[in-house]
């Protein structure tokens, strides 16, 4: 994505954007999102059944398993997952239950054990989840055989230090599906990346609701008149539509890389200390966020990227996780600078989230009759597309349906662009 000639299209892209008098010729009107995406019970259980289980989802940093026997307790909703560290080095996931009658074997966040021992009847294992000891094994009736009765894996595999987690045994491998996203993270050298916080909210409105407000910058003017929006030329914005549900969108910037350093400068402007995250050309000179599908948005900045992961914890409520990474600063804690950055990051997720339950409220009104969505606002099309067609179209109801518009303007792994702006202009 970033040699020059990426560069060049870029910058043309963008240029039509802004000149642009209305959607491309050749984009269709998108329909209306139904109300019913958001508030029915129906809906909300086809996605428990047929997504939730049958996608990668971010578990977390490998620095959270530094040594032999850490383990990581994971909170996604209807899923008892935690992440160990072998002793081999390998992290595995497992299901949270003994093979006994199902007790939970881990229930602190976080910590090290040598070996895993069910309180409940002290059935113990190794840390690759092989069942070692059960306490009065006489009285299981023979053949009784530990090597059958270990832990349940979950897939697990790594996105370079990420660590991600998928139920479905049969799903392609993480980087598979990634697929164009994985090679154009190259660039921030992900490795050298290592949390600096994990924040959470919750709020009374549905997951997708909520996720949508972080797929455009139409809002930007208005939300945002003070922190990111001076920043950002919203209307240049030019939308990536990936293979499987992901999205990238690049927007340009009214401030020269001359400014850069003011740029890093929030709070008491300590921030501009901090070490710069690795980043080509058009990283550097735009604003570039991508969504991970189905629950990931994750911008970046100078300093800083974040991953910002809606999980559902009901139909009506959301937990938003947003986990800041920056660049690896060794040994103590983590450099003073943070402490302006996240400040200035508060307010601006307080500013994103503040309309969202009264949103929530108001599309159950009978005077609601669905999203209507512009050109610009095409990537939550795509993600409610793409949600469907892990459900399986024809497994959801009719009118609660998002149609299938666009799979003509996806990028291709060939570089192929199919933009209509881009096309449009021949």
């Amino acid at each position: 994505m970033d040699d020059a000639l990426s560069v060049a299209n870029l910058k043309a892209r963008m240029a039509r954007e802004q000149e642009r008098q209305g959607p491309p010729e050749d984009f269709p009107a998108l329909p209306a999102l139904p109300p019913g995406r958001y508030t029915s019970q129906a809906f909300f259980d086809l996605e428990k059944e047929h997504l939730w289980g049958k996608v990668w989802l971010y578990a977390a940093h490998q620095s959270q398993l530094p040594e032999v026997g850490s383990y990581v307790l994971l909170d996604i909703p209807d899923a008892p997952i935690f992440l160990m560290r072998g002793r081999d080095g390998t992290v595995r996931a497992f299901y949270n239950v003994c093979s006994h009658r199902g007790a939970p074997l881990v229930r602190e966040a976080t910590g090290t054990q040598a070996s895993l021992r069910c309180t409940y009847h002290q059935w113990t294992y190794d840390t690759d989840g092989s069942l070692i000891a059960v306490m009065d094994e006489r009285d299981f009736p023979e053949p009784f055989d530990k090597s059958c009765l270990g832990l349940q894996a979950v897939r697990c595999e790594m996105w370079g230090p990420w660590i991600f987690v998928n139920e479905d045994r049969d799903a392609e491998p993480l980087l598979d599906w990634l697929g164009m996203m994985a090679s154009e993270f190259e660039q921030f050298e992900i490795d050298q990346l290592r949390p600096a916080q994990i924040k959470s909210y919750e709020l009374e409105c549905n997951w997708k609701l909520t996720m949508d407000a972080f797929l455009e910058v139409y809002h930007i003017k208005g939300i945002h008149p003070k922190t990111v929006g001076p920043s950002l030329d919203h209307r240049g914005a030019v939308m990536g539509l990936l293979p499987n549900g992901h999205t990238r969108m690049t927007c340009p910037t009214r401030i020269t890389s001359a400014d850069r350093a003011e740029r890093r400068g929030y709070g008491d402007g300590q921030s501009r200390t901090m070490p710069a995250i690795a980043m080509g050309e058009i990283a550097r000179d735009y604003h570039v966020s991508h969504n991970v599908f189905p629950n990931i948005i994750t911008p970046v900045g100078e300093t800083a990227r974040q991953f910002l992961m809606f999980w559902p914890l009901s139909l009506t409520r959301t937990r938003v996780d947003v986990v800041h990474f920056g660049r690896d600063w060794g040994e103590g804690e983590r450099p003073a600078g943070w402490d302006g950055l996240l400040a200035f990051w508060d307010v601006v997720m307080d500013e994103d989230l503040q309309f969202l339950e009264w949103q929530q409220r108001a599309v159950l009104s009978p005077g609601f009759k669905g999203y209507r969505l512009s050109y610009m606002e095409r990537r939550i099309y795509y993600a409610h597309e793409s949600i469907d067609r892990m459900i399986g179209v024809s497994n959801v109801p009719p009118e609660l349906r998002a149609e299938p518009m666009l799979d003509a303007y996806l990028e291709l792994p060939d570089h192929h662009c199919a933009d209509p702006a881009q096309a449009s202009a021949g």
